[in-house]
């Protein structure tokens, strides 16, 4: 109860303008945690994926390997499964394909982190324009009393210190997650782009018929006449 009360009491000093960056915070508290449970849902293990896909692909099962990419959760799977479900084209059909599934994905994976990075921007000026607020509180005091004591103008200073403070910290978290969701992002695309090319090298060689040098892809049958285009 005491911490709860120094905070009413904190944004009592603050004044209207920290009633925005707490709202501000509300904002960027929430997207963040929808953000790392979206991340904490991807797929963990790319290579161990495409070994299954691959051992789908060289059995000539494709549908098998679609149902292994529905039975995994993340975006991966869904973007491999796209272009298993073009597997029988040729090879740039199929990257393509998984170039448009990959650009979807993410700008899924980028959702509402415009609103984290403009709140990391315009948090230290709404904390700035809470200063000014407060200084001008404590010239009116001035003016009124007519004099300037400490006492009379704490009040505003003390507004202006707490508004100031406020900011700075809505602008620091929000930078901090937003650099670390984009370091994610960034992560997860070239891993997303190298799977990708993977499963069309494997597509690709499967369906002309010859094997190309990974151990993610083995084939098990005689060579295959390439597919008419």
């Amino acid at each position: 109860m005491d911490f709860f009360s120094g905070f009413v009491e904190l944004i009592k000093r603050g004044g209207p303008d920290m009633v925005v960056l707490i709202v501000m915070s509300i904002i960027a508290v929430a997207i963040v945690i929808e953000r790392l449970y979206t991340f904490s849902q991807q797929h963990g293990d790319s290579k161990a994926l495409l070994r299954s896909l691959g051992q789908k692909i060289a059995a000539d099962d494709i549908p098998g390997a679609i149902k292994v990419c529905q039975t995994n959760k993340g975006m991966l799977p869904n973007i491999l499964q796209f272009g298993l479900q073009r597997g029988t084209k040729n090879r740039a059909d199929i990257t393509d394909a998984l170039s448009i599934a990959l650009m979807e994905n993410l700008n899924t994976l980028e959702k509402n982190l415009g609103i984290i990075g403009t709140i990391a921007v315009i948090a230290p000026f709404v904390g700035l324009f809470g200063t000014v607020l407060g200084i001008i509180h404590a010239f009116d005091d001035i003016a009124l009393k007519g004099n300037s004591t400490p006492s009379v103008v704490a009040a505003g200073v003390g507004e202006a210190l707490v508004t100031t403070a406020a900011g700075l910290l809505v602008a620091v978290i929000s930078v901090i997650f937003f650099n670390y969701f984009k370091t994610r992002i960034k992560a997860y695309n070239q891993e997303m782009i190298v799977s990708a090319n993977q499963l069309a090298e494997m597509l690709h060689f499967h369906n002309v018929g010859e094997p190309i040098p990974t151990d993610l892809y083995q084939p098990l049958s005689a060579p295959r006449p390439a597919p008419a285009k």
